[in-house]
């Protein structure tokens, strides 16, 4: 590499030694490539000093892709001087400011070509002159993006083919003349001082998303996220295409993104983003927003295919919600499944035992266990004050087939021993084996929100309830609340549909839970033993009496118009 790069400096310095003591001269700036018809090509020559005349110079083109990579056009310069900046532009005729007028378009060529300066005469260089180093002053060859042209770089003595296209934008960016002598790719500059500072925004990523849903033309929003802002004024333009844009301002926000609202769905859109040394095009095809596949029930959703997008009908109510993703757990009379929410589309605040309706979203499957993916927010509960009461189901049950109770809320039939042997308290994501006459099962502290987690495990002759997870084929139960681990029991006489049991009683700690037949919400009034109100609470979790004395308090308990009187010991 040093031998040529040495040889490329003795053939320069025969060009130029008899200028060495006078002017200098250079090719500053080519740009040879447009949008469409190229009609503002140019070549923009540069002396030191200012108002150097040319006489007895000439520029020549070479054309790369002729079979002898010959000359295809050389231009007087007799008679010219640079200005007052040491500018000469030599381009098509509309080219602002053209000294040398090349005629409408299409002049010089996009490449692999060639421009160079010589002392001479046009007589020197008939066409397909082949490219030399004879009076040679400088040469610059081009191209846009393809192979090296290894004839123009050594005929001219040159080392580097520069590509006009480096930066995918070769419509508005030119090659320039940096102060070592090499050449930058950058916006044009044309009669003015190069720039070649580089251009460090981009668009990271894209997407759409639809506004609406319907069977008509709908609209959507698109995203742009960028970076490398916050350097310099940008301008967004629509250059295909219609749309409002919003978001973030690059010229202000380093990353971010920029939307582009009011766009038509399944159509295409380019948006420019501009500054002094920066133009960067994006063009996306947004979304087509078809109307989902309907289903109106949750079982059919189960039987649906990965992937797809569905509309989910018919009233659902919602058994269990947690603020991990966002999850919620809903069921019908058919089935259950688990909606998972990370990013948070479903906004409207729902409360156990609602009811939901036109939920739509993408049917999934994570680690085994089958999701639906909200797409967007069902709105207001369709219901309230539904019953929320666990399937009775035995431990043989669901070792047969236990995806058929995936994501319900069920109670295992007849009390369960629980091995608290590793663990004598709940602790989250633990696994506790359980064991009665039908055999055994697991139970999982999956829900890391749970009122029970770091209280004692119960360990005999458990009435237990909870939600059916799946992780990876195996199957866990996992109660939501207090009252799940602490004996609901249905379909018994021990809790009849008018009555509740308060557990335990006496209280010996700082809380007690109130069971009943119906799992919704209860609205508690307690009072001391002189008829005083101290305390008064709507829950369906554990109820908190630290603030409480020792003693004996009525509790005042009404759920869905039911009401009664229960007697609380404190001790």
């Amino acid at each position: 590499m040093r031998k040529i790069m040495l040889l490329a400096f003795l053939f320069t310095a025969i060009g130029i030694s008899q200028t060495r003591q006078g002017p200098q001269y250079f090719i500053n700036e080519l740009d040879a490539d447009q949008d469409g018809t190229d009609t503002l090509e140019f070549i923009e020559l540069k002396t030191n000093p200012p108002n150097t005349p040319l006489d007895g110079m000439v520029v020549v083109l070479f054309n790369g892709n002729h079979p002898v990579n010959g000359s295809y056009n050389v231009i007087n310069l007799n008679g010219f001087t640079t200005d007052s900046n040491g500018l000469l532009i030599i381009g098509d005729n509309n080219v602002p400011g053209v000294d040398i007028a090349l005629g409408a378009s299409n002049r010089i060529q996009n490449g692999p070509d060639a421009v160079a300066l010589y002392f001479g005469v046009p007589a020197d260089f008939p066409n397909e002159t082949p490219p030399t180093t004879k009076n040679l002053v400088a040469a610059l060859v081009y191209a846009k993006g393809e192979p090296d042209d290894t004839d123009l770089l050594v005929g001219l003595g040159e080392i580097t083919q520069y590509n006009e296209d480096l930066n995918n934008n070769s419509e508005l960016e030119s090659l320039q003349r940096m102060a070592d002598g090499m050449y930058c790719t950058a916006l044009a500059t044309l009669d003015s001082e190069n720039f070649c500072a580089s251009c460090n925004f981009e668009i990271s990523a894209t997407d759409s998303t639809c506004d609406t849903t319907t069977s008509g033309i709908d609209t959507t929003t698109v995203m742009l996220d960028f970076e490398g802002g916050s350097t310099e004024v940008f301008t967004i333009s629509i250059t295909t295409g219609t749309g409002i844009v919003g978001g973030d301002d690059p010229t202000t926000n380093e990353t971010g993104t920029i939307l582009v609202s009011e766009v038509e769905e399944n159509t295409m859109i380019t948006v420019n983003v501009s500054s002094i040394r920066c133009s960067v095009d994006t063009t996306i095809t947004t979304v087509a927003c078809e109307p989902s596949g309907e289903v109106e029930t949750i079982a059919q959703l189960r039987a649906g295919i990965l992937g797809e997008t569905y509309t989910l009908t018919g009233e659902v109510v919602l058994t269990f919600q947690q603020s991990l993703r966002n999850q919620k757990f809903i069921e019908d009379s058919t089935a259950a499944i688990l909606i998972d929410d990370p990013e948070g589309i479903i906004t409207t605040k729902y409360s156990i035992e609602n009811g939901i309706s036109g939920i739509t979203g993408v049917l999934s499957e994570f680690n085994g266990q089958m999701q639906f993916l909200p797409e967007s927010d069902p709105g207001p509960a369709s219901s309230q004050f539904n019953s929320v009461i666990p399937q009775a189901v035995s431990i043989t049950q669901l070792n047969a087939s236990p995806e058929d109770f995936e994501s319900e809320f069920i109670q295992i039939v007849q009390g369960v021993d629980i091995d608290a042997s590793t663990n004598t308290t709940w602790i989250a994501d633990q696994i506790y084996g359980m064991l009665n006459p039908n055999g055994t099962f697991t139970f999982r502290a999956a829900f890391f929100e749970a009122d029970y987690l770091g209280l004692k495990v119960p360990e005999n002759n458990v009435n237990i309830a909870g939600i059916i997870t799946d992780r990876n084929g195996t199957y866990y139960l996992t109660s939501r609340n207090l009252n799940d681990v602490n004996g609901v029991i249905l379909h018994t006489p021990e809790i009849a549909q008018n009555s509740f049991k308060i557990y335990p009683n006496p209280v010996t700690g700082d809380t007690f839970s109130i069971i009943s037949a119906h799992v919704s919400k209860m609205n508690v009034a307690i009072y001391d033993s002189t008829g005083r109100l101290v305390k008064t609470i709507s829950t369906m979790e554990s109820i908190a009496i630290s603030e409480l004395n020792s003693g004996i308090y009525l509790l005042k308990i009404t759920q869905n118009n039911l009401q009664v009187t229960e007697k609380l010991v404190v001790q």
